[in-house]
């Protein structure tokens, strides 16, 4: 393998001449009779590479070979290469060296009527500014380069978006992109580790015996990586800590994983040394009197397969890691964190710009951030683009916005365009509406595509939709995760169903929270409760906070509805009863206190992430459990912060101060069958409450109109005090819900009860009869001056009597209830089930019953 000090091939060799093992590829165990590399066995993606290659030998290209360590990347591209591009000139470039010589090269070859292919094998040591970057990979391209790449799994995985913020929309600052140009441009094959049942067979014609062994091992791993030692260098590792083995050795070898696993590689014999003794600190390694440390550093170092060795040189006294182990201890589930001390050593011996930006997106991703500052910050100061990123989006993360737009500045002044379009996100943040769509417009003239979507906003407010849907189709083109959460959005609600998957689908792979949680949300709708659990678990440990409160609502329902092992007809017969003979059935069989826990720590981390609902939420749950007091106190903290259900649950109509009244009972009244009615005097101020609710409600329209209501208005009449259901109704229907009160307030003129004869004339009634008794209790000379000259009857003002007696039902007043929520809709089972009629507010004022129908020639206030 090429050190990384090595410089562009100068000798064009040819692809046909080649040495696979100089290119990278592992050499196998030793064998008497067969070479260092074994007869190449024919893999399934080996036509998909041949494709790929050939396109990029007529007009240049990148082909990328992705995979695991030792999944057999680089044998498969170097077959691939001396298939298809056997006599073109093959340079490799040195590793971490500027690429302009291999483009010079490549250039002076064009000019001699020869084409060549540029090896990168481990393509992540060749990436980023002043290596391979966009205008490098350009230029190639133009000379008809073939590139040919192969990268890490785990390595390509540190490329990927990364989401900051929790905002949405032109709220939302950008991603931490770390995925580089080059790779968006390239054409990327998997390989699997695990071989296919048709490369296995192809694999048992074979007669190299080392391949035969392999075979024999294939149901635990892959071909190729039994066949480069892998596995038995990872036993050879872990084996050596106890008795009879190597103690000290395992410990070095362990310190140069750790290392490499803070994005530290190569390090040098002294490093490694001065950190192993904390590898060999517990008990059982000291109790088995380590070798000495050159015995052990021989140790390491040995090559006892000819294939792999634990520690693998690179360069005058630096090592690293064989990568196999590596990958494999990062993948285990039970893997054990990196030490703190052996973190911090990480960032103090990091030196150059890429080792410092390595270390620090390991410490980010630990989410050591103050060690990931540390290690970035040296590298951005320089201007180290990926590193600037990186230390704003700290500082957003902390809140500091002030600080990361400093950042953001300074990427726009050299030239970056994701800073471009953070200062949009800034601008708009602060109202500066011009400002943030002229930042955007700079950063889509860069070539940023997700600027494109930020600017479609723009021009959708303005109406202008035949621009917006250019710039999202650009956006959707160029995979912004933005325009496929849009478009799904817009398929869902065409009822396309499987469309919409697919583009949420394709948003949540790139990175996208909201399209993780709404593909959740599919699958919950058809009931695949398993894997809609999994996609909120994703979008939660990402920072969506509405997946957070659906976990909540989730684990809630698993618990309180669906008892684990339930029966299925026991399930069809508790969905039957009512409510709160479910939620204490439930509680008797124990089945949800665990589910409740999980659901509160879910609502208590989504509030926790900036989501109000969820406040509510938590209130439910406590409200169902009957905790009363804490109930009471999430909806009245979520009141004050802004939620509209937990507001209007403390606008409920009552009664307060209100004395029940002692009538005395006549026996003579016992077989009275006339219906009963308020007395006069209770009658009379209950119109006049009714015609001052209309008035007022006529007032507080003069100022509200249409807009919708929120939880700072006050004094607009009864539209605030209603249930939140109602806070976004039109202006007609804010006009009918005051004819209810002039149309009971007639009916009392006229001589007759106020019988509500609609849901909107129900609510109407409640209010005028909590406005009736507050003016009995609190002004009682004005209840005097309303009813001069009628007679005092024992009765008078018993409002508590008319609650019971004016109305069928109380039903509308649940629409208060924070914990009934969405029990207005007519397709709600608890709907349903309690027979409930036109709770919508699109139903508040049709007639209960035909012969309900109020005249419709009857004088009208609108």
């Amino acid at each position: 393998m090429p050190s990384s000090s090595a410089k562009p091939n100068p000798s064009h060799t040819l692809v046909r001449d080649a040495d696979p093992v100089l290119l990278g590829v592992r050499q196998a165990r030793k064998s008497a009779e067969h070479g260092p590399v074994p007869p190449y066995v024919e893999r399934d993606a080996d036509h998909e590479i041949d494709k790929a290659l050939q396109a990029a030998a007529v007009g240049g290209g990148l082909v990328l070979i992705r995979g695991d360590s030792t999944a057999g990347k680089s044998r498969a591209a170097f077959e691939a290469m001396s298939r298809a591009l056997s006599d073109r000139r093959l340079l490799i470039p040195g590793r971490g060296m500027s690429l302009d010589s291999c483009v010079e090269e490549a250039r002076a070859l064009s000019r001699r009527g020869h084409q060549c292919v540029v090896w990168l094998d481990d393509l992540e040591h060749y990436l980023g500014p002043s290596l391979l970057d966009q205008v490098v990979l350009r230029e190639l391209v133009c000379l008809r380069a073939v590139l040919l790449a192969t990268m890490r799994l785990s390595e390509y995985d540190r490329r990927t978006p990364r989401l900051t913020g929790t905002a949405k929309g032109d709220d939302a600052y950008s991603r931490i992109d770390l995925s580089d140009p080059v790779l968006k441009a390239a054409h990327i094959i998997d390989l699997r580790r695990r071989w296919s049942d048709a490369e296995l067979a192809r694999t048992g014609t074979q007669t190299d015996p080392r391949l035969l062994e392999a075979l024999r091992h294939h149901k635990r791993y892959g071909i190729a990586e039994y066949v480069s030692a892998g596995p038995p260098l990872w036993d050879r590792w872990h084996n050596a800590r106890y008795l009879g083995g190597n103690p000290r050795g395992h410990a070095l070898v362990s310190t140069a994983v750790d290392l490499a696993r803070c994005g530290l590689v190569p390090v040098s014999t002294e490093l490694i040394a001065s950190l192993h003794s904390r590898y060999l600190a517990d008990e059982e390694s000291a109790m088995l009197s380590p070798e000495p440390l050159e015995e052990a550093m021989a140790w390491a170092c040995q090559d006892p397969l000819g294939a792999s060795r634990l520690l693998m040189p690179a360069g005058q006294d630096l090592w690293r890691p064989f990568d196999y182990l590596v990958d494999t201890l990062s993948q285990l589930p039970d893997a054990p964190p990196v030490p703190d001390a052996v973190r911090e050593t990480a960032v103090e011996h990091a030196r150059s710009v890429q080792e410092r930006y390595s270390v620090g997106v390991s410490c980010y991703r630990a989410e050591r951030i103050d060690l990931a500052l540390r290690a970035f910050l040296p590298s951005a100061e320089t201007g180290h683009v990926d590193s600037m990123l990186y230390v704003g989006s700290i500082f957003l993360d902390q809140n500091r916005e002030a600080e990361a737009e400093t950042w953001w500045r300074r990427l726009a002044k050299a030239g970056n365009a994701r800073g471009m379009l953070n200062l949009g996100v800034r601008s708009h943040r602060k109202g500066q509406r011009k400002k943030a769509e002229k930042w955007w417009r700079r950063a889509f003239d860069a070539g940023l595509p997700d600027a494109a979507a930020r600017l479609a906003n723009v021009h959708e407010d303005r109406g202008e939709h035949e621009e917006a849907e250019r710039l999202w189709r650009i956006a959707l083109d160029a995979e912004v995760p933005e325009a496929y959460f849009r478009f799904g959005l817009l398929a869902y609600q065409r009822n396309e169903y499987e469309e919409a998957e697919r583009l949420y689908l394709e948003g949540a792979q790139r990175g996208h929270r909201e399209c993780t949680t709404n593909l959740a949300q599919v699958f919950l709708a058809r009931e695949d409760y398993e894997e809609a659990e999994k996609l909120y678990l994703i979008a939660a440990e990402a920072g969506d906070c509405v997946a957070m409160r659906a976990l909540g609502l989730l684990n809630e329902w698993r618990g309180r509805i669906h008892p684990v092992d339930e029966d299925p007809e026991e399930r069809s017969r508790r969905i039957g009863e009512s409510l709160q003979n479910l939620f204490h059935e439930a509680e008797r069989e124990g089945k949800w206190n665990g589910a409740a826990r999980s659901a509160r720590e879910w609502y208590q981390r989504a509030f926790d992430s900036g989501d109000l609902t969820s406040l509510r939420l938590l209130g439910n749950l406590y409200q169902r459990r009957a905790k009363y007091g804490k109930a009471h106190k999430c909806y009245r903290r979520a009141a004050k912060l802004g939620d509209p259900a937990s507001a209007a649950y403390f606008n409920k109509p009552v009664l307060a101060y209100v004395r029940a009244h002692d009538v005395p009972f006549d026996e003579e009244d016992k077989w009275d069958e006339t219906p009963w009615r308020p007395s006069p005097r209770t009658l009379r101020v209950l119109e006049a409450a009714l015609e001052i609710e209309a008035d007022m409600a006529a007032e507080g329209l003069k100022e509200l109109q249409d807009r919708p209501i929120t939880t700072s208005d006050w004094a607009i009449g009864c539209f605030d005090v209603l249930p939140s259901q109602t806070w976004n109704q039109s202006l007609v229907w804010r006009q009918q819900m005051i004819q209810t009160f002039d149309d009971l307030a007639k009916d009392i003129k006229e001589g007759h009860s106020p019988r509500p004869r609609s849901t909107g004339e129900e609510m109407a009634l409640h209010l005028a009869l909590e406005h009736a008794a507050a003016i009995t209790e609190d002004s009682p000379d004005l209840a005097e001056e309303f009813t001069e000259g009628l007679p005092e009857q024992p009765d008078d003002y018993d409002w508590f009597t008319c609650k019971d007696l004016l109305f069928e039902d109380h039903d509308v007043l649940m629409l208060y209830e924070p914990w009934m929520e969405g029990i207005e809709d007519p397709g709600d089972s608890v709907n349903q089930h309690m027979d409930m009629a036109n709770l919508h507010p699109d139903d508040w004022f049709k007639p209960f019953r035909s012969e309900d129908a109020r005249d419709p020639d009857r004088d009208f206030r609108y």
